[in-house]
C-alpha cells in the first residue's frame, strides 16, 4: 500500500499523471456552439466513420477539453483557436463514457474549434446509439440517442443543457435515402456508388434530439397541415407503402390540434414519421419522429382498434413535444418530467379532441389510476428526482414520470381552470422558446397566469413520492346546522409497505354531493392533515356525495360511514370515469387493508354489466388479481363458477369472432371478457372454441379477427401440446411480419407443460430470434403460480449466458428487467433467495437496482395480503 501511493505521487510530481475526468457531469468551462457532423453509413456494414467539427466557446483556459464518448475510436483530433493549430492526444475513459483531447498547451479563452475523425459501432443487437435492423429482407440504419446514446455517434456535450444548431452530411448509397431532423439542402454523387447528402442546419437542439436513417425506404406523402403548412411524410420500408394508411389519414389532424391549443405554430420545417423495425416505442425528433412499426403501420386488412387508437394517442404525445421539450427543453434530467408529464397529458386531451366517439377521457381516467399504482411502492420516485448517477437517468424514464405527471397537471387544469392553466403553458414557451428551462420557470409562469403563486401546491407533488389517500365522513348536525365533510389525509400504502415518515399534501379537491336529484360541485385546497369543510348549498344532509369529482384528483378516496352505500344507492349519478375510480379505489383499499375483499367483490356483479366497456374491464381486473395467490386450490371451482355467473352469459354472446357492423367498443370489451370467462372461467365450449380457432389461425389467418389472434393462440397454448408448440415455433420463424412473431412468441409462453417451457428458455438464448421479441418466453410464466418458479430457477443457472445475449433499447439496458423473474413469489423466502442471488449484480446494470428493489417490494406486499385476506376471500367464494 505503501509503495503504491509513493509511486502514484512520484509520477504525478514529473507531471505524467493523466488528467482526471468529470465524475458525472462534464464542466462548463467549455461549451459547444455550433455542430458539423460527416457521417458514412452503411447499413449491413458492421461500423460507421465519421468527422465532427463543433464550435466552442472556451470561458476560460484549459489544457484538456472533455467531451462525452462511448465505443468510437478517435484517429485524429485537433484544435484551432486564434493561436493556431494544436493536435490532440485522447485519452478515452469508458466506464464513465468520457473522452478527453489533451493539448501540449492549454487551449486560451475564446473562441475555437474541436475537429475529430473517429469510427464507431453500427450496432444490430439493441435500439440505441446507430443501430441497424432488418424488415422484409432489407437492411436499415436509425438513431435512438435519448437519454445518453449520442456519445456513441460523434464526440459530443451529451447533456441537455447544451442545445445548439447542427448540421449534418450523410454518404450513402446511390439506392439509399437519407433522412434527418430538417431537409437535405443539396445531394452529390461519389465515387464507389455512394452519394453525399448535406442536410439543412437545425435550430437549437441538445444532443438526444439530432436524428437520421438510411436505407431504401418509400415514402408516403401525407400533405401539409398547421399555420405554416407544414409538410407531413411517412417514411416506411420498402414494399410497405399501402400499410401507411391510417397515420396518413390521422397526423395532420393531430397537429393542428396541438398547434391550436398552444397558439404557436409548430416551430419546424417539416414533420416526418418514420417506422422503425424492431424498436421499442417512439421518440420525438424534431422533424423525424421515429415509431415502432408495427404501431405506425399496418396491412389494411390486419388493422385493429387498438393498434389505430395507439398510434394516435403515442403520434399526440410525440407531436407535443415539438413544444414540451423541443422548442423548450430540460436543463437537466431532473427536469424529464417537463418533457413528458406534459406531453402525456397534452398527448392524452388532443386525443380526446381527435374522436370524442373514442371516450378517451374514461382511458385518461384509467391511465391515471394506474400511475397511481406505480405510486403506492415506498420505493417510487418522485416525479421531479434528483439525477446523480446513470442509474437515475435510466429510471427517470417510468410510470411516475409519465403517468402521474400527467394525472397532477390534468388536476391543476381542473383546478385552476382549463383557460389559466393554458395561458401559463403559452407564457412558459413564449419565455423560452429555444432554450433551456426548469421547474422553478414553469411554476412561475403558471402562478403569474393564476394570479397566485402555486408552487407551494404543486411542489407537494412534484417532490414527494407517493399517493395521498383520502377519508371522507359525513357530520350531518342538528337542524339549522350546515352539514360538512370530514377529511383527514395520509399516504396510501398496501399492505407489507412500510412508509418512512408521515407525510401531508396541498391537495386540490372538487367533490360533488346531492341535493334534491340536482348535483352540486364544490372545490377546496387540503392543506392540513385533517380539515373540516362545510357543504356551502347544503341545507340537510345531502343524499350522497364524490369525494373526487370526474375522477381528475390524484388521490384515492376512503369512505366512512354510510357514504359509500349512499353513493352506490345513487350510482346513476356516476359517470363512467367516477364509475371506473370507484371500482378501482375499493380494490386498492382492500390491498391497503382498509377494506375487506368482500367490499370489492361485492361491486363486481353491480358493475360487470355496465354499459361502458372500460368500466366492466375495471372489474375484470379485480377478479383476474385474485386468483395468483388469494383463491386457495380447493376453491379454484368456485372461483371459476363466480366468473360464469358475473360473466358467462354475456362473453357467449359476443364470441370468438366479430359480427357485421358491430362498434369498436363491442369488439374491445370481447378482448376483456371472452379470454377470461375461457381461462379462469373454465368455460370448456369457448375455451374449445378458442384453441380451435388458434389452431387454425396458424394455417389461415384470416380465422380470427386481428384483435383476437394472440388470445386464441394463448388459449390454444395453455393445455397445448409438444406438437402444436413446434407448429408455434415454425410459424414464428417462417413469417416475416413483426406483429405476427410477436403474438406468437407471447403465446408461445403462455404453455403450461414445465417440459415446453424448458425449451421456451433454450429457445430464447439460442439466438434464432431477438430477444426484443422472444423475452416473453422468459417472462411469462412468472404470471401463474404453477410456473412461476422455473423463470428463477433457470435465470439462477444461466445468468451469464442471458445476460451476455441481452440488449437494450431507448436509452434502457434489458438487464434491468432481470430480477422481475422473482415478481410471481410470495413469501420471505423467496423473497430473501431473489435479493441475494440478483443484489451484487444488479449494481453492474444500469437501472437494475431500483428494479431490483420494488420486486422485493412487491413480493412484501404479496405475502402481506396473502396473510391477511386469503381466508376472506374463502369466505366470499364458499357462497358459489
Amino acid at each position: 500500500m505503501f509503495l503504491r501511493s509513493f509511486l502514484v505521487l512520484a509520477v504525478a510530481a514529473l507531471g505524467l499523471a493523466q488528467p482526471a475526468p468529470p465524475k458525472f457531469r462534464l464542466g462548463r468551462e467549455v461549451k459547444p456552439v455550433r455542430y458539423a457532423v460527416d457521417l458514412r453509413v452503411v447499413p449491413t456494414g458492421e461500423s460507421f466513420s465519421g468527422k465532427v467539427a463543433i464550435e466552442l466557446d472556451v470561458k476560460q483556459a484549459v489544457p484538456v477539453i472533455w467531451l462525452n464518448g462511448k465505443q468510437l475510436e478517435v484517429t485524429e483530433a485537433a484544435v484551432q483557436t486564434t493561436s493556431g493549430r494544436m493536435a490532440a492526444k485522447v485519452i478515452p475513459v469508458a466506464e464513465g463514457e468520457f473522452l478527453g483531447f489533451e493539448f501540449p498547451n492549454p487551449v486560451p479563452a475564446g473562441k475555437a474549434t474541436l475537429t475529430a475523425s473517429y469510427k464507431g459501432k453500427l450496432n444490430a443487437k439493441s435500439s440505441d446509439g446507430v443501430f441497424k435492423n432488418q424488415d422484409l429482407g432489407e437492411w436499415y440504419a436509425f438513431t435512438q440517442f435519448e437519454a445518453t446514446e449520442a456519445r456513441s455517434a460523434f464526440p459530443c456535450f451529451d447533456e441537455p443543457g447544451f442545445k445548439t444548431p447542427w448540421q449534418l452530411t450523410l454518404h450513402v448509397k446511390k439506392e439509399h435515402s437519407a433522412f434527418s431532423n430538417t431537409m437535405p439542402v443539396r445531394t452529390l454523387d461519389e465515387a464507389g456508388g455512394m452519394q453525399a447528402v448535406k442536410f439543412a442546419e437545425t435550430k437549437p437542439l441538445p444532443s438526444y434530439l439530432v436524428a437520421f436513417a438510411v436505407g431504401p425506404f418509400e415514402t408516403v406523402d401525407a400533405g401539409k397541415a398547421g399555420r405554416k403548412n407544414t409538410p407531413l411524410r411517412i417514411i416506411v420500408p420498402k414494399g410497405r407503402t399501402a400499410e401507411a394508411k391510417w397515420a396518413v389519414e390521422s397526423t395532420g389532424p393531430i397537429l393542428k390540434l396541438l398547434e391550436d391549443y398552444f397558439n404557436i405554430p409548430y416551430p419546424y420545417n417539416k414533420l416526418d414519421s418514420i417506422a422503425v423495425p424492431l424498436f421499442g416505442g417512439a421518440m420525438e425528433n424534431p422533424g423525424l419522429i421515429t415509431y415502432s412499426l408495427p404501431l405506425i403501420i399496418a396491412k389494411p386488412d390486419d388493422d385493429t382498434v387498438n393498434r389505430q387508437r395507439g398510434y394516435a394517442t403515442v403520434a399526440a404525445h410525440e407531436i407535443a413535444h415539438m413544444w414540451f421539450g423541443d422548442l423548450v427543453t430540460m436543463a437537466w434530467w431532473d427536469d424529464l418530467w417537463l418533457n413528458e408529464s406534459f406531453a402525456t397529458w397534452m398527448g392524452d386531451r388532443a386525443t380526446a379532441q381527435f374522436r370524442p366517439e373514442w371516450d378517451w377521457t374514461t382511458t385518461t381516467t384509467s391511465g391515471r389510476l394506474g400511475a397511481m399504482n406505480a405510486d403506492s411502492l415506498v420505493t417510487a420516485r418522485k416525479i421531479r428526482q434528483p439525477i446523480q448517477s446513470r442509474h437515475d437517468i435510466a429510471n427517470a424514464f417510468d410510470g411516475i414520470t409519465y403517468g402521474k405527471g400527467g394525472a397532477v397537471i390534468h388536476m391543476f387544469e381542473q383546478w385552476l381552470g382549463p383557460e389559466t392553466l393554458r395561458r401559463g403553458v403559452k407564457s412558459y414557451l413564449d419565455r423560452n422558446a429555444w432554450g433551456n428551462a426548469t421547474a422553478g420557470d414553469f411554476l412561475q409562469a403558471l402562478s403569474t397566469a393564476a394570479g397566485r403563486d402555486v408552487t407551494p401546491v404543486f411542489s407537494t407533488y412534484l417532490e414527494q413520492p407517493g399517493v395521498p389517500v383520502l377519508t371522507v365522513d359525513m357530520k350531518c348536525g342538528g337542524e339549522g346546522k350546515t352539514p360538512s365533510l370530514q377529511v383527514s389525509q395520509k399516504r396510501y400504502l398496501p399492505m407489507g409497505s412500510k412508509a418512512p415518515a408521515e407525510q401531508t399534501w396541498q391537495i386540490p379537491m372538487c367533490f360533488e354531493y346531492g341535493l334534491g336529484g340536482q348535483a352540486v360541485k364544490q372545490c377546496t385546497l387540503i392543506t392540513q392533515a385533517a380539515a373540516t369543510i362545510p357543504l356551502e348549498k347544503a341545507k340537510a344532509c345531502p343524499d350522497w356525495v364524490l369525494l373526487n369529482d370526474e375522477y381528475a384528483g390524484y388521490y384515492r378516496t376512503l369512505y366512512r360511514g354510510g357514504t359509500l352505500n349512499n353513493l352506490l344507492a345513487n350510482a346513476s349519478h356516476l359517470n363512467a370515469s367516477e364509475r371506473l375510480g370507484l371500482i378501482r379505489d375499493t380494490e386498492a383499499l382492500v390491498r391497503s387493508g382498509d377494506l375487506m375483499p368482500g367490499e370489492a367483490l361485492g361491486l363486481v356483479p353491480k358493475f360487470a354489466g355496465d354499459e361502458n366497456r372500460q368500466v366492466v374491464g375495471a372489474t375484470v381486473g379485480a377478479v383476474a388479481g385474485l386468483r395468483s395467490h388469494l383463491v386457495p386450490e380447493e376453491l379454484q371451482p368456485n372461483y371459476a363458477r363466480f366468473i360464469q355467473r358475473t360473466y358467462g352469459e354475456r362473453a357467449r354472446q359476443l364470441g370468438w369472432t366479430e359480427k357485421p357492423g358491430e362498434p369498436d367498443d363491442t369488439k374491445l370489451l370481447r378482448q376483456s371478457i371472452v379470454p377470461l370467462v375461457a381461462n379462469y372461467g373454465d368455460d370448456a365450449e369457448l375455451r374449445a372454441q378458442g384453441a380451435a380457432l388458434g389452431r387454425k389461425w396458424l394455417d389461415d389467418r384470416k380465422v380470427v379477427p386481428p384483435g383476437m389472434s394472440e388470445a386464441a393462440l394463448g388459449v390454444a397454448a395453455r393445455t397445448g401440446d409438444l406438437a402444436l408448440w413446434e407448429r408455434m415455433l415454425a410459424e414464428a420463424r417462417k413469417t416475416r411480419e413483426e406483429q405476427e412473431r410477436s403474438d406468437i412468441l407471447r403465446a408461445m409462453g403462455a404453455f403450461r407443460s414445465p417440459e415446453i417451457i424448458a425449451r421456451n428458455f433454450d429457445l430464447l438464448v439460442s439466438g434464432q430470434f431477438d430477444m426484443r421479441q422472444s423475452l416473453a418466453l422468459l417472462l411469462s410464466p412468472v404470471r401463474y403460480p404453477e410456473t412461476c418458479e422455473l423463470p428463477f430457477n433457470y435465470v439462477k443457472t444461466h445468468y451469464d449466458e442471458i445476460s451476455a445475449k441481452m440488449s437494450g433499447g431507448m436509452g434502457f439496458d434489458y438487464r434491468a428487467i432481470l430480477p422481475n423473474v422473482g415478481s410471481g413469489f410470495c413469501t420471505p423466502e423467496k423473497r430473501a433467495e431473489v435479493e441475494q442471488f440478483f443484489k451484487p449484480k444488479a449494481e453492474k446494470i444500469t437501472g437494475a437496482p431500483r428494479m431490483l428493489q420494488q420486486t422485493l417490494e412487491r413480493i412484501e406486499q404479496c405475502n402481506a395480503t396473502r396473510i391477511a385476506q386469503q381466508g376472506a376471500v374463502a369466505e366470499f367464494l364458499k357462497k358459489y
